[in-house]
């Protein structure tokens, strides 16, 4: 993304990765990534130095659940057909 961004003669840009379950976003600017050395996964604090990527949405295929009055997006996904290249996966023909 940064390499890209350079080569076009951009100097901050933001990479958006918009996946099955998951949207992540990552900016790059003043000649570095962002980072974070703390975060908390599953209720444990962890303090060790990364890249400050956040979670902004589900992703575009993500299932939507209705509990009662209560929505949640994901974990699960419907998947895709044919599936993103990335995934080394082949377009199937109908």
């Amino acid at each position: 993304m940064a390499r890209h961004g350079r080569g076009r003669g951009f100097t901050k840009t933001i990479g958006f990765d918009w996946g099955g379950t998951s949207t992540d976003v990552s900016h790059f600017g003043e000649a570095r990534f962002e980072r974070e050395y703390e975060t908390q996964v599953a209720g444990v604090r962890m303090r060790a130095p990364m890249l400050a990527i956040p979670h902004v949405a589900a992703g575009g295929g993500s299932i939507l659940h209705v509990d009662g009055s209560r929505y949640r997006a994901g974990p699960d996904s419907a998947g895709a057909d044919p599936a993103p290249r990335a995934t080394g996966a082949a377009a199937r023909s109908p």
